[in-house]
């Protein structure tokens, strides 16, 4: 919900952020005004408060190291340097980017702003920030396959109390031979286990699930025992104490929010498969959280690269390029005589717009497009004849180059990897077919909005009119409009309910019954909810159409 609602006040981030650079450029060049400094950061504070607003902590992190940093520099207490402007504006390059990201992807990398952040404190003479703290998974999933389970407080304070006194035990010969670890690391295994039993599904199970973890992958060499894990062990301590103390009443108490996200943490870095690892990984979806250094290394190119703003300037040029390939063709096929010597001039624009792509991070669309050039560059030199196929092929690689350049001006250096992955980009995939298939559900939903009324008019007076007869055509068309966006359960359904009206309320010239009018309105109003889904409305497409089928069967 946080990355949907991000999107209604991007655009406003957006124009903050640049109005800052902006900003900021305005005092590199002028030094002794500080005036547009001051309005930096009552920018960034408002973008601050809104990030914050919205739960985005380590975009609203970053912003406020910002905004710290140039505080700083009003301050007189940073050097008024080349490096310092040069940090500054690479995390006012870097914060829309990763925006877009959120945006579009939905998914946080916080640990690829790492480098960034600490580079921004290290202006500010602060301690490094350290890969834990912008570890932040969800703790508030549910651990599965726990069970409730009761104990009076009696019975559950008197077992804690045997299983502490056994956690301690495990815990001595860890600290007394942390270098041959494995007796101690089997003991509180164990009792992690036991403490399992004990609590059931109660929040605090998560610490000994977690905990349970980390020992599988100490025991598995997947990690290795060090101060850090120790620590958190004695924490685990306070944890068992806590429900020895009191009970059941400490069991509907939240964990340690520190003490679990340290303890997934360990989990997270583990490099064994043992089952409890993998299972926990994959509930608390840890790899996302701290993914490989491969990963955060794409990330962090992507965030480097252009904005969404700049691309959007480049793609323009490019398509002003696309539309003059596309009129000398177009002249080209419609003279009477054309001379081959006409499409030369396409054999450099081409070529030039390669190495636009090339720039842009296409390899793939480039490669494409210079062949496109060299298949011009023999049609125009006598080496190839020119024949219809031919051209159409050339057409068919640029209508799919330019879906590709679409797709990058609105999803930015984020849509690079798939476009790379997948070069025959499909139209459905542009932009223009969001806006097209917009329309042609607008349409669709007035056809069928039209069909009502004469239907009403006939129950009504029992007489039919032209209105009527036109019914059976504009479903038709809507019928039509489904089968060809491949909708085909829809477009069915649709079908059958046509056939009955024709046939009942046209040729049979009779109103049904009131159960048969009820399912007849459920239907016509199932299709047009079918149709908002198209267009972006997040209902169940299949809760739909199972709902409509039903009504059809009281039909007959």
């Amino acid at each position: 919900m946080k990355y949907s609602a991000l999107t209604w006040v991007k655009i406003t981030i957006d124009e903050s952020l640049k109005q800052t650079r902006q900003a900021l450029e305005q005092f590199v060049e002028y030094p002794s005004d500080t005036a547009p400094l001051q309005q930096c950061v009552a920018w960034l504070h408002e973008i601050y408060g809104t990030l914050k607003v919205l739960e985005l902590q380590t975009a609203a992190l970053l912003v406020q190291d910002i905004e710290l940093t140039i505080k700083t520099i009003l301050a007189g207490k940073i050097e008024n340097n080349e490096a310092t402007y040069d940090i500054l504006m690479r995390a006012l390059i870097q914060l829309p980017n990763y925006l877009d990201h959120l945006a579009i992807v939905q998914r946080d990398i916080p640990l690829a702003l790492l480098p960034l952040l600490n580079n921004l404190r290290a202006l500010r003479k602060q301690k490094p920030l350290t890969a834990n703290s912008l570890f932040t998974p969800d703790l508030t999933i549910t651990v599965p396959h726990f069970k409730p389970v009761k104990l009076t407080d009696d019975k559950l304070k008197k077992y804690m109390q045997q299983m502490r006194a056994a956690y301690q035990k495990g815990l001595a010969v860890l600290f007394k031979n942390p270098k041959q670890p494995a007796e101690g690391l089997k003991f509180i295994y164990t009792v992690m286990q036991r403490l399992q039993q004990a609590t059931g599904n109660a929040p605090i199970t998560k610490v000994w699930w977690a905990t349970e973890g980390v020992m599988e992958a100490l025991l598995q060499k997947g990690l290795a025992l060090n101060k850090p894990i120790l620590s958190l062990l004695k924490q685990v301590d306070g944890s068992i104490n806590q429900v020895m103390t009191h009970g059941n009443a400490a069991l509907n108490i939240a964990p340690p929010k520190a003490l679990l996200n340290n303890l997934l943490f360990f989990v997270a870095q583990a490099r064994s498969k043992g089952k409890q690892t993998v299972t926990i990984k994959t509930v608390f979806q840890l790899n996302d959280y701290l993914p490989s250094e491969a990963a955060l290394a794409a990330a962090r190119l992507m965030f480097a690269g252009p904005d969404i703003e700049l691309m959007k300037v480049v793609v323009t040029l490019l398509k002003d390029d696309f539309a003059r390939v596309e009129e000398t063709l177009d002249i080209f096929n419609r003279a009477d005589n054309p001379s081959i010597s006409e499409l030369s001039p396409l054999v450099t624009l081409l070529r030039d717009m390669a190495n636009t792509l090339g720039l842009l991070g296409l390899l793939v669309q480039r490669k494409s497009m210079l062949t496109q050039a060299t298949l011009f560059l023999d049609i125009t030199e006598g080496r190839k004849p020119l024949k219809m196929p031919t051209l159409l092929k050339i057409a068919n690689a640029l209508l799919k180059i330019s879906a590709a350049v679409d797709i990058l001006s609105v999803q930015g250096v984020h849509a690079k990897q798939r476009l790379q992955q997948s070069p025959d980009t499909e139209f459905s995939e542009t932009p223009q077919f969001g806006i097209i298939l917009g329309v042609a559900v607008d349409e669709a939903k007035t056809e069928l909005a039209q069909v009502i009324q004469p239907i009403v008019n006939f129950i009504d007076t029992g007489t039919q009119d032209d209105n009527l007869l036109e019914v059976p055509s504009r479903l038709k068309q809507v019928e039509g409009f489904l089968s060809v966006a491949s909708h085909n359960r829809a477009a069915k359904l649709l079908r059958l309910c046509n056939d009955y009206i024709e046939r009942v309320f046209i040729k049979e010239a009779t109103v049904p019954p009131e159960d048969k009018l009820k399912s007849l309105a459920d239907i016509l109003i199932g299709i047009e909810l079918y149709l908002d889904t198209l267009a972006g409305n997040p209902m169940d497409t299949k809760d739909i159409l199972d709902g409509t089928e039903k009504r059809l069967l009281i039909l007959g």
